[in-house]
């Protein structure tokens, strides 16, 4: 638990690795497994160079879409009996050696930022959860008293994410509290 002062908590430090991936199962007899992405499209997992498993640094030799999964081939899982070992684990990227563009943040980063109303920089909470829907994504917002779901929705509802201040400032207009707990 964050200590807190007038109503905010401290602010949360970026997290060193990300969880992009799980893999669920192995594809043929030669050691590649099927990987479900999380957080990223089947193209940006397939395009990182370095992931880690348990905090090992693992570089896949082998990696292609199929689909909504990414097949990968590690060195040294040459066939399926040691493929199968790596069932259900997760795949994670170091944040600090990957590249997005201006603007893009991957939602585990968004995380324990404090939201900030702009035009009066008032206090609205920190994001709690990033919701996946088919238009866009909500933040979920926790604040002092109520909880909020905001629209990610850039230059409607998001009007600036500051990294390196954690700090994201929005837009709120009247229907965005939320009951959800």
């Amino acid at each position: 638990m964050g200590i807190f002062s007038m109503g905010k908590p401290a602010k949360s430090e970026a997290p060193e690795f990300i969880e992009v991936g799980q893999i669920v199962n192995t594809h043929g007899v030669k050691g590649d497994v099927k990987v479900q992405p999380w957080d990223v499209t089947p193209a940006q997992l397939a395009g990182f160079k370095a992931l880690y498993m348990d905090g090992t640094q693992f570089r896949p030799i082998d990696r292609r879409i199929q689909g909504d999964m990414v097949l990968m081939h590690f060195p040294g899982w040459d066939d399926m009996t040691a493929a199968e070992t790596l069932k259900t684990k997760i795949l994670s990227i170091k944040r600090s050696e990957v590249q997005l563009k201006k603007g893009e943040f991957l939602d585990a980063e968004l995380i324990g930022m404090q939201v900030y109303e702009d035009f009066i920089h008032r206090y609205v909470g920190t994001v709690e959860e990033v919701l996946t829907y088919p238009a866009h994504k909500l933040y979920k917002v926790r604040g002092p008293e109520k909880c909020y779901l905001i629209p990610a929705v850039q230059d409607i509802f998001i009007v600036d994410i500051d990294a390196e201040k954690r700090e994201i400032y929005v837009k709120m207009i009247e229907g965005l509290e939320t009951n959800a707990d």
